[in-house]
């Protein structure tokens, strides 16, 4: 029962992120990679983890890790090296990797959320509030006394 939990716990995750995905116009997607727009939504306790979630890998879609360019990772590193010319011209390697290194702690901050509210999520993507937890951990002990008994 507990294996079968912990491989369908992520297949769960990514499939409901992958629905998420499908359901976000192409606008916002636009938006969310001009902008850190994942930044004030995690703040917001009434935001979609979902939503949030897409806005996320939607602004860090081809720029580097933030982290592994801190460690001098080589993925990192060739990733820059990898992109076209025409990407290129638009920002170079260095401004791109100087506004990547500007968001580490964001990043940091967004990966710490995302762990965090995972078990949380409710099934319309919305995460369950303060009362909602209480609620849903008194429930569940008053399952567990009665079981006992």
């Amino acid at each position: 029962m507990r294996k079968t939990t912990i491989i369908l716990l992520p297949l769960l995750f990514f499939l409901q992120l992958s629905i998420a995905q499908s359901q976000i116009g192409k606008e916002k997607r636009k938006e969310f990679r001009k902008s850190p727009k994942w930044k004030e939504m995690m703040k917001n306790p009434n935001a979609n983890f979902n939503e949030t979630s897409v806005a996320f890998e939607e602004f860090w879609k081809g720029k580097p890790n933030p982290l592994e360019l801190m460690e001098g990772e080589e993925e990192a590193l060739e990733e820059l090296k990898e992109r076209s010319f025409i990407s290129r011209l638009f920002k170079s390697n260095r401004a791109l990797k100087k506004e990547s290194l500007q968001y580490v702690e964001d990043f940091k901050r967004f990966k710490f959320w995302r762990i965090q509210s995972e078990g949380l999520i409710k099934s319309d993507g919305r995460i369950m509030s303060e009362d909602e937890i209480q609620e849903m951990a008194r429930q569940e002990l008053q399952r567990r006394q009665e079981t006992k008994q």
